[in-house]
């Protein structure tokens, strides 16, 4: 029962989000085309090419995290495993891209046990990256950003942050729990290779964004600044959990976070244009791995 109304909140939040882009396209039409029309082919190609080398360093964290559990995956297996599954998270659900995973690893021959542990471990060092990079970045360049933010946040959200940290705090207090906890901390460390990965995957999707900006804002807008936003955007879609793939979450924070430089509607076509690249280089990438398969088939 949970489940279905878990599944029904996530559906509701699609037909919202995309009923919200439907309506705004349509009655900002020629706005659109005016934004379109002042973008350079040129800066759409960057845009795309940013996003596909961001999404092969998403590739190459997972193979780091396989190697750090021993697991001896080639790359380009890695690369077929991951985008095969990829587009299974705009499914109401969440979940979709996960059960794909764990279908192909277990056909790689996988236990369970070493299958959650390298999915949790790339996926922190993801989130974490993404999250921990993007605060920093935003402190740096314009702090008052995450001031307005965390003020827009609902009371009962922040109550429920202050409440998970009390509990890990107390949970580390504790004797048992504490060498645990710090036994499991240092499996999640970075290392230098997947460090450097993390910061490669937010410099390049960040660049894919920031480079659709420059033809559209009179006030110059410093790449350090939507790294981090896009970065933190990332992090935040990936945390709400009723936003498959972070749909709408994401673009709300980028678009919150070039009011100081855009006018809103240019904004939300901006931000909704990037995701609609990083949905068509998805579909690219899945359609290489699909077109490698039935190639290799045919062949045998």
């Amino acid at each position: 029962m949970r489940l279905n109304l878990k599944t029904a909140l996530k559906s509701f939040w699609w037909i919202l989000v995309l009923g919200f882009i439907g309506f705004f396209l349509i009655s900002n039409l020629h706005r659109v085309e005016a934004v379109i029309q002042r973008l350079p082919i040129s800066t759409i190609i960057y845009s795309i090419c940013a996003l596909a080398i961001g999404k092969l360093f998403l590739v190459a964290i997972m193979h780091q995290s396989l190697q750090q559990y021993r697991v001896n995956l080639s790359a380009q297996r890695c690369f077929k495993i991951y985008n095969l599954t990829q587009l299974g998270k705009y499914i109401p659900g969440s979940i979709w891209q996960f059960v794909g995973r764990i279908g192909l690893y277990k056909e790689a021959g996988l236990s369970n046990h070493t299958i959650r542990d390298t999915i949790l471990l790339e996926t922190f060092w993801v989130v974490f990256s993404a999250l921990l990079l993007g605060l920093a970045l935003i402190c740096i360049t314009q702090y008052e950003f995450l001031i307005t933010l965390f003020s827009q946040l609902p009371s009962r959200l922040l109550i429920i942050i202050s409440s998970i940290a009390g509990i890990v705090l107390l949970v580390a207090s504790i004797g048992t729990w504490r060498n645990k906890l710090i036994d499991y901390s240092r499996r999640l460390m970075y290392t230098p290779t997947s460090l450097l990965i993390a910061l490669l995957i937010w410099f390049f999707l960040g660049f894919s964004f920031w480079i659709t900006l420059l033809p559209l804002s009179s006030i110059e807008i410093g790449l350090v600044y939507i790294i981090g936003l896009y970065a933190l955007s990332y992090a935040a879609g990936f945390i709400v959990p009723f936003a498959p793939a972070g749909i709408g979450i994401r673009e709300t924070i980028l678009v919150f976070g070039l009011v100081p430089y855009l006018d809103t509607n240019t904004a939300i076509i901006l931000a909704t244009l990037n995701r609609i690249l990083y949905i068509i280089i998805e579909i690219i990438l899945a359609s290489i791995v699909m077109l490698s398969k039935y190639r290799t088939t045919n062949y045998q």
